[in-house]
């Protein structure tokens, strides 16, 4: 299993961690437009 370290796994990490990414933005977004308080910009 160490020696599969190739291409394909780090395409796999990348894509983890782009998809963890994306998923913590949206929910930023939707904490910062739906659960401030009374202050909105």
């Amino acid at each position: 299993m160490a020696r599969d370290t190739g291409p394909r796994a780090r395409k796999g990490m990348i894509s983890f961690v782009v998809t963890i990414f994306v998923v913590a933005l949206i929910l930023a977004a939707i904490y910062m437009i739906g659960f401030t308080p009374g202050e909105t910009n």
